[in-house]
């Protein structure tokens, strides 16, 4: 008896200390140097550091998410996607709830970036529709270019045939 009422008096001390512990610092992330620093890095070492980021992503750790969108939007990236960052960017609240401390330098950063993803995105789009409009200009022209074919054949059929006559005639 007397050992259970120790046990519970240590559950309860633990407990409560738990209870009256601080809340864990937020870790600090410097997003524009970050993105500096995969800008420089070399095709294998950019691989390197993306596999590194997929695995803490699987863990859940939310400053690799935005490292992640980082490696989705550089060009130079094996993963450049701007449609998978953009996706990922809106996805990500960056609120005071997130378990991370940005600066308000890398706040603009992010806002710029998605600024400027929004802008590539649009590029993108009209490239494609550029690009549509091209093979259907090309399908066209060739589509002339056959009945000029065409034409031309029925006229000299016709020039041989009005040559036939006008010999007949002499």
């Amino acid at each position: 008896m007397q050992q259970t009422k120790w046990l519970t008096i240590f559950a309860f001390i633990v407990l409560t200390g738990c209870q009256l512990s601080p809340e864990p610092p937020k870790a600090q992330v410097n997003i524009s140097e970050y993105y500096l620093w995969i800008k420089n890095l070399e095709a294998t070492e950019l691989k390197h550091e993306i596999e590194k980021q997929l695995q803490f992503k699987q863990s859940g750790q939310k400053p690799n998410s935005l490292k992640l969108i980082m490696l989705h939007s550089l060009p130079s990236s094996p993963v450049h996607n701007p449609y998978t960052a953009k996706t990922q960017l809106n996805n990500l609240q960056l609120s005071s709830q997130m378990d991370i401390d940005l600066s308000t330098a890398d706040i603009a950063f992010i806002v710029m970036l998605k600024d400027q993803l929004n802008q590539q995105l649009l590029q993108l789009e009209k490239v494609a529709n550029y690009q549509g409009a091209y093979r259907q200009s090309k399908k066209v022209i060739a589509e002339s270019q056959l009945k000029i074919s065409e034409l031309i054949l029925q006229l000299t059929k016709l020039k041989q045939i009005e040559r036939n006559i006008s010999e007949r005639e002499q």
